[in-house]
């Protein structure tokens, strides 16, 4: 089972606590949007604001664009 199933599946079985979302700051904003109403806090941790930086020490093409569409996301 993944974890939002999970999550889900308590919240449909009385969890009523809020839910501290950890992640890489590199989601998509379609997963980001699923968990819309159902995160409290969101915890990324961007790494890159710089392409040349992502690439040479992670090899991730479109990170800063990426995590920046993300972060968005969260914020709203």
């Amino acid at each position: 089972m993944r974890s939002w199933q999970s999550l889900e599946s308590s919240f449909r079985n009385g969890l009523n606590i809020p839910i501290v979302y950890n992640c890489g700051g590199y989601e998509s904003t379609a997963i980001l949007k699923k968990l819309d109403g159902v995160i409290d806090i969101y915890l990324p941790d961007a790494k890159y604001a710089d392409e040349n930086t992502a690439l040479q020490l992670s090899r991730i093409h479109g990170y800063p664009e990426a995590m920046k569409a993300g972060l968005e996301e969260m914020y709203r």
